[in-house]
C-alpha cells in the first residue's frame, strides 16, 4: 500500500474529477463471463495474447470505477453495464498511454483517493475507514494495493484523454451565441402542398395498380401475428392450480371450467402493437411470440391479477395477394401521383413568393397567391420533438433559417412538399443565460470532447483488433 496514506491528516484537495466514463455509452449486459481455464489467454489485442490475470484485473478495475460513479445504484442495476467491454477498452487505452509514456506518481494517486468523500470523516481522509470499505466483501472486496493500482491506471487513462481531447474554453460571446441558438423559441408559418389533396385529382388504372404492387411488394408485407386463449383471475393460488393441471394436449377451456374460470380469446396482434390486456410486461410479449401453438405460459402477473395464456394461432409475416389489398394498393398509387402533382406547384409558389416578399409579408404574399398559410406553435430549435407531425420534419430545415434568411426552399415531408417561413424568434433572457452560463459551458466542452473521444476510441479499437476468448454463462 502507498505509505503516504498511512499518515493521518492527509487531505489534499483534488483539482479535477474524472468526468469521462471510458465506455462512452454503456450497453445492456446481463450475463456473467467465464474464462477457458485450459488456456492462459483471455484473448488477443494488437496480435498479442492478453493474460487471464491482466483481463481479470482490468475487469475488477472497471467494476471499482463503476461503484465510485454510481454508488448504491451499481448494486441494483450494475448487471446492465457492459463491464467486459469496459475492461477490454481499459486495456486498449492503457496500451496507448504506455506508448505515450504517460506516468502517474504516488502523490497523484494519494490525492485522488484522499479526496473521495466516502473515505473521509469530518472532511478528512480516514485510513481505517478507507481500508474497511475497500476490503469489505459487500463493496469493493479488493486489497488496498490492487485498488490503488486500479486508481493509478484510471488516472493514466484520464491523462491520455486530456491529451487527446483537451478542454476547449469558449469566450462568453461565443458561448452566449450558442446558448441563444439552442434555447430560443421559433414560430414558423408554412404552406403545405398536401399530396392527399392532389391525389383526389388523379386516377389509377388496373395496370398501374398491378405494376405498383409488383414493384413495391415489401411495402405491403404484414408482420407476424398471434392469437391467444387466456384466463385471468385475481386469485394467485387458483392460477397456480390451473397451471399445474394444464398439460400438452389438454383442453384449456375444459380444465379451466372445472375451476370455474372462463377462457377468453384475443384478437390477432403484432409484437410491436400488442393488445393492452397483455402489454403491461414487454418481456411476456416477446415470450408469447416464441411459443408454439398449444404451448401454455406459467402464471403471469398482470395489473388486474394473474393470467395464464395458451398460444392458439401463429401467423408468419406475409405479403397479401393483390386481390386482397387492391384498394390499399390503389390508394398508394394515387398518393404517389399526388406527390408528383404537388411538387411543380410548390416550385412555382416558391418562385412567386420570393418575388412578392420584397414588398409584402409572408402571409399577405401567400394569400394573394391563393395559398393557405398555417402556423406552428413556438418550439425550440434543439428541442426533442417526437411524433409531432410536421413540426418534427420542419425542425432540421428550420435550423438554417435566421433573420437574414427567413424563407426555406421546397422541402419534402411525409404529407407532401412544403415551404416554411421564419415568422418569429424568441431569444432567452440575458439573466437566464448568466444563471446557466457555467453549466452550459461545461456541457458544450463535454460535447466537443466526447465527439473527439468517440472517433479516437473507434480508431484504437480498429487497430487493436480484439479477439476475445471470453465465454458467457
Amino acid at each position: 500500500m502507498l505509505e503516504v496514506l498511512r499518515k493521518k491528516g492527509v487531505n489534499k484537495a483534488i483539482l479535477w474529477v474524472i468526468a469521462v466514463v471510458i465506455i462512452l455509452s454503456f450497453g445492456v449486459f446481463g450475463t456473467a463471463y467465464r474464462l477457458d481455464n485450459t488456456v492462459n489467454s483471455a484473448g488477443t489485442l494488437y496480435g498479442h495474447n492478453v493474460n487471464i490475470k491482466d483481463f481479470q484485473q482490468a475487469y475488477l478495475d472497471a467494476r471499482d470505477q463503476a461503484i465510485r460513479i454510481y454508488g448504491d445504484e451499481f448494486f441494483k442495476n450494475g448487471n446492465k453495464l457492459d463491464l467486459e467491454q469496459e475492461a477490454w477498452d481499459r486495456l486498449i487505452l492503457l496500451k496507448e498511454a504506455q506508448k505515450r509514456d504517460i506516468q502517474v506518481s504516488d502523490q497523484e494517486v494519494v490525492a485522488y483517493i484522499a479526496a473521495i468523500p466516502f473515505f473521509q470523516r469530518s472532511g478528512q481522509f480516514d485510513r481505517t475507514l478507507y481500508e474497511d470499505i475497500v476490503q469489505n466483501s459487500s463493496i469493493f472486496d479488493r486489497s488496498t494495493h490492487d485498488f490503488e493500482e486500479g486508481i493509478r491506471k484510471q488516472l493514466a487513462i484520464k491523462k491520455l484523454i486530456d491529451a487527446v481531447a483537451p478542454e476547449v474554453v469558449l469566450s462568453d460571446a461565443a458561448l452566449k451565441k450558442e446558448y441563444q441558438k439552442r434555447n430560443e423559441k421559433i414560430t414558423l408559418e408554412y404552406i403545405l402542398f398536401s399530396a392527399t389533396d392532389f391525389a383526389k385529382n388523379a386516377a389509377a388504372s388496373d395496370d398501374e395498380i398491378k405494376t405498383f404492387y409488383e414493384q413495391h411488394k415489401e411495402q405491403f408485407r404484414l408482420p407476424p401475428t398471434i392469437v391467444l386463449d387466456y384466463v385471468q383471475t385475481k386469485d394467485k393460488a387458483l392460477a397456480d392450480t390451473l397451471s399445474k393441471e394444464l398439460k400438452s394436449g389438454t383442453n384449456f377451456a375444459a380444465v379451466a371450467k372445472t375451476l370455474k374460470l372462463e377462457v377468453k380469446t384475443s384478437a390477432a396482434f403484432t409484437q410491436d402493437q400488442p393488445i393492452l390486456t397483455f402489454a403491461s410486461n414487454p418481456e411476456n410479449i416477446v415470450h408469447f411470440f416464441k411459443m408454439n401453438p398449444g404451448d401454455y405460459s406459467p402464471p403471469l402477473e398482470a395489473p388486474d391479477g394473474w393470467q395464464i395464456v395458451q398460444l392458439k394461432e401463429k401467423n408468419i409475416s406475409a405479403i397479401p395477394a393483390l386481390q386482397d389489398i387492391k384498394d390499399q394498393v390503389k390508394q398508394a398509387v394515387l398518393l404517389e401521383k399526388g406527390f408528383a402533382l404537388a411538387k411543380p406547384k410548390a416550385d412555382k409558389a416558391l418562385n412567386d413568393l420570393t418575388g412578392a416578399l420584397k414588398t409584402k409579408d409572408f402571409k399577405t404574399a401567400a394569400t394573394d397567391l391563393k395559398l393557405k398559410v398555417e402556423e406552428t406553435p413556438a418550439f425550440g430549435r434543439k428541442d426533442y420533438i417526437a411524433n409531432n407531425g410536421l413540426i418534427e420534419e420542419f425542425q432540421q430545415e428550420a435550423d438554417g433559417l435566421n433573420a437574414n434568411k427567413k424563407l426555406s426552399g421546397v422541402i419534402s415531408t411525409s404529407q407532401g412538399p412544403a415551404i416554411i417561413y421564419l415568422e418569429k424568434m424568441e431569444k432567452p433572457e440575458d439573466a437566464q443565460f448568466e444563471s446557466d452560463k457555467e453549466n452550459f459551458r461545461q456541457m458544450i466542452s463535454a460535447e466537443g470532447r466526447n465527439q473527439i473521444l468517440i472517433t479516437f476510441m473507434s480508431q484504437l479499437r480498429a487497430k487493436a483488433d480484439l479477439q476475445s476468448k471470453i465465454k458467457h454463462q
